[in-house]
């Protein structure tokens, strides 16, 4: 049986109000864009490190993180997008590199759960970079910078 429901939309001004909520929330730059088409794909034959762990953030941050002291205002965090199941995505993001064209680079790593060993293993890796001389601070992209 098929049931149809008539949902009374909002008016111009909720509608107008909401858009530009919405294009508010696409500015921000905390808003972490976790679409694989968006990130350069790595390779993982070329991955150096263990791929497969307990732990998906720590496995993010032995595999891609910074080890050594990097000065100025470099920071590191790793942000778990997607929880629960047998699936995990890691944000790893590094900003304020010392590089005079690369800003900031971001990593996103998918890994699964290998149920015949109960341990995480990383299915896929992406990578993303901001330049330092882009028109846009927050503008991730996978071009080289200038």
């Amino acid at each position: 049986m098929l049931i149809k429901r008539r949902i009374k939309l909002p008016s111009l001004p909720v509608k107008l109000g909401l858009s530009f909520s919405l294009l508010l929330i696409g500015c921000n730059s905390k808003v972490i864009d976790s679409t694989e088409n968006t990130y350069q794909p790595i390779n993982l034959a070329e991955v150096k490190g263990i791929l497969i762990g307990n732990d998906p953030e720590a496995l993010t941050l032995d595999l891609f993180g910074k080890k050594e002291t990097i000065e100025g205002k470099f920071s590191q965090e790793t942000k778990v997008l997607k929880e629960g199941g047998f699936e995990k995505t890691v944000i790893l993001t590094q900003l304020n590199l010392p590089d005079d064209s690369v800003k900031g680079i971001r990593y996103r790593l998918k890994f699964q759960f290998d149920q015949s060993i109960g341990k995480w293993r990383l299915k896929e890796v992406g990578r993303q970079q901001s330049c330092q001389r882009s028109d846009s601070s927050t503008h991730w992209t996978i071009e080289p910078c200038p």
